[in-house]
């Protein structure tokens, strides 16, 4: 439907027009100069005139053409079917008969089946497709599916969901508390047995991802039962090692916990498994052995943290780096060591906080240090003392404008830093914590400096760092101009509940620092431990002589499994300046891996290996949880139907009226003026009419 719309109404619109026609009228039937044309002629030139000038005066009215679009839209059905071992294990030939029944759909329009949209879902939401019965994911997650799919699907007709599952979800939220948002109602399909068997389990292992070369960690191993009672031997057995413990199996599957204590003999990868003996008429022998893998390191790097009194920023970066098990952190005034206790190191570097140059004993213990090439971290007193500080040959010079004057600056992520990249939430989280406290004057900075972060004063990024790294020839080194960074740690949580942001820049600084500098002209950054179901990533960087970020470089990497088989890979370019490359999801199995490139003609390589350990939470031998399907489908508006009942389903879809197709109305306006048509339609006009005329013997 069209309409054309005019910037005034009719009433004022017709006699305007009316008076052109009359002008196109009288010009040829009283100018004298147009009698000896024909009448017949006259009367054409009179009506292309007055469509010219009728269309002119219409086009000052502002002409606007109104048409308005109906369509409709099919609302969709959305299957979700559970992909994870599970299912598998209870129902290994659902996936046959799911097909069966959504071919089977009355598929006509506003029927269930004219437009369906098929997923499945493990970790993560995929595309289910037709054929595909292979159900493998080692773990479920509902909530992370149900999120994706609403994040798809929003804003367009849904008319009911279906979700095949046996209700045992393992990772993520869970669903019944989270609830749905589709705006239609859910239904389930309940899979799995709810059948209680005879079955001893291992439910859960704790242990550390990483040990120190000949230190003892703790494996603790939870074991769990159902229709089993007595006592129960659980074994590990490892690289030069095989512990035997004894639980007892109480009534009612009351958890039993026994902890193994370690020795970590040889460094590298280790797996160990443990197992508990298998119970009279247990079917379920799957989850009764599980292997533990840890990464033995042969030592951790030791970093020392000191300073002349208690600090605050001290006890924010201890933390920060404590949570880091590839760190030993170890906290010591500047008197303890200058009495003799530096003799503990060596160390792999060495922070100072509340860093005075001023202090005798602080510049005694900072010489002893870069004589022994510790790379070292000074977070600088605003207040403190700096006559000596360029004298210390560290390339910074503080030349206060008055003795105990302060400024506040905050942060601000240098985009260009070339030698880490730091967290996404590193610039946000600077922009709402509370500023340093940095002395007010001068800074002087060398040139082997390069900042990570610039001084924010106000809302104004400025050019003066604020922190800074330098490799010189003494060693690595680090500066932080100002003091009060605990609150970065407090108040970063207070924001987001997480300490990420501030322990990711700082260990990544405590990385750099102790870090070889002769292999940093090509870093890769690879995974050591991961389970089956994350994806195996990498990341690079290559640098030039000047340690500046290189682009465009070619860097190859060759994955190869324990079998020997090789898979060759091509890094990509990211935007941070780096190298990037997603392997995806691999079999769970020990991998080598090696990288390759060449820069000025010197070629380069990194290797290293990483372990994917499998994961067993789908075969932790618990029933079905029908009760918790028919819960959520209760609160989502839907029903539960079992396998044998998809008619029932069927029936229930095909009667709801949520599939009737959807009308809805556009209006699109359109401005005439702007037409290039119309403007050819009056030069036609125009022209047909001086033709005309001079065809006659007239102008």
């Amino acid at each position: 439907m069209r309409e054309l719309v005019l910037d005034a109404p009719w009433i004022q619109v017709a006699p305007a027009v009316a008076l052109m026609v009359m002008a196109a009228a009288l010009l040829y039937r009283i100018d004298r100069g147009n009698r000896h044309i024909h009448g017949g002629i006259r009367a054409l030139l009179g009506v292309l005139r007055a469509a010219v000038l009728a269309l002119l005066v219409m086009l000052l009215f502002r002409p606007v053409l109104r048409s308005e679009e109906r369509t409709t839209t099919q609302p969709a059905l959305l299957i979700l079917q559970d992909a994870s071992r599970s299912i598998g294990q209870d129902a290994p030939n659902w996936g046959s008969a799911l097909d069966e029944w959504m071919a089977s759909l009355p598929s006509a329009e506003g029927e269930p089946g004219a437009r369906t949209a098929s997923y499945g879902f493990g970790s993560e939401l995929f595309p289910w497709a037709e054929g595909d019965t292979a159900m493998k994911a080692p773990v479920t997650d509902l909530t992370s599916a149900l999120d994706a799919l609403e994040g798809q699907w929003a804003g367009r007709p849904v008319g009911a969901v279906v979700v095949a599952t046996d209700g045992r979800f393992n990772r993520g939220r869970d669903p019944e508390t989270v609830g749905f948002r589709f705006g239609a109602p859910v239904h389930f399909i309940r899979l799995g047995d709810t059948t209680l068997q005879k079955d001893v389990r291992i439910d859960r292992l704790l242990h550390n991802d990483i040990a120190g070369l000949g230190n003892r960690f703790p494996i603790e191993v939870e074991i769990g039962s159902q229709g089993v009672t007595g006592p129960a031997r659980v074994t590990l057995t490892g690289p030069d090692t095989r512990l035997v413990e004894t639980v007892t199996l109480e009534p009612g599957g009351a958890p039993a916990v026994t902890t193994f204590l370690v020795e970590a003999a040889r460094p590298g990868i280790q797996r160990y498994t443990v197992q508990v003996a298998d119970a009279k008429g247990e079917t379920n022998l799957d989850n009764n052995r599980r292997v533990v893998t840890v990464d033995v390191i042969e030592r951790k790097k030791r970093i020392l943290l000191t300073g002349t009194a208690p600090h605050p920023d001290r006890g924010a970066w201890s933390n920060a780096l404590s949570a880091n098990a590839n760190y030993e952190v170890v906290q010591f005034t500047v008197a303890d060591l200058v009495g003799g206790d530096l003799d503990q190191g060596p160390w792999d570097g060495l922070l100072f906080f509340g860093f005075d140059p001023g202090d005798r004993d602080t510049r005694d213990l900072f010489e002893t240090a870069r004589e022994n090439g510790w790379p070292l971290g000074l977070v600088i007193d605003a207040e403190a003392d700096f006559s000596t500080l360029a004298g210390l040959g560290i390339g910074v010079d503080v030349q206060p404008s008055r003795a105990g004057l302060t400024t506040d600056p905050r942060g601000s992520v240098n985009p260009a830093f070339p030698h880490f990249q730091p967290d996404a939430g590193l610039e946000t989280m600077l922009a709402e914590v509370p500023p340093l406290v940095t002395p007010f004057g001068e800074t002087t900075w060398g040139a082997a400096h390069t900042p990570l972060l610039f001084q924010r004063i106000g809302g104004i990024i400025t050019d003066d760092p604020l922190l800074t790294v330098a490799q010189t020839n003494r060693g690595r080194l680090m500066v932080l101009l100002g003091e009060g960074s605990w609150r970065w740690r407090q108040v970063g949580y207070l924001r987001t509940g997480s300490h990420a942001a501030f322990d990711d820049l700082i260990a990544k600084l405590a990385q750099y620092l102790t870090s070889d500098p002769g292999v940093d002209r090509f870093r890769v950054e690879a995974p050591r431990l991961l389970d089956e179901d994350r994806r195996v990533t990498f990341e690079a960087r290559v640098y030039d002589a000047t340690l500046q970020p290189l682009a465009g470089a070619d860097i190859s990497l060759t994955l190869r499994d324990s079998a020997g088989t090789s898979y060759d890979y091509r890094f990509s370019s990211t935007p941070s300046g780096g190298y990037g490359l997603d392997a995806g999801r691999l079999p769970k199995g020990t991998y080598r891996w090696t990288a390759r490139t060449t820069t000025a003609g010197t070629d380069y390589d990194r290797s290293g290996t990483f372990e994917i350990r499998g994961i067993q939470l789908e075969l932790n031998g618990r029933p079905a949880d029908h009760d918790k399907l028919l819960r959520m489908a209760d609160n989502a508006g839907g029903q539960c139907f079992g396998p044998e009942n998809l008619a029932a389903l069927t029936e229930t879809l095909s009667a709801s009226d949520r599939f009737i197709p959807e009308l809805s109305l556009s209006e699109r306006l359109q401005d005439l003026i702007g037409l290039k048509a119309l403007l050819m339609a009056l030069v036609a006009l125009l022209g047909l009419e001086w033709f005309v005329r001079r065809w006659s013997g007239t102008y």
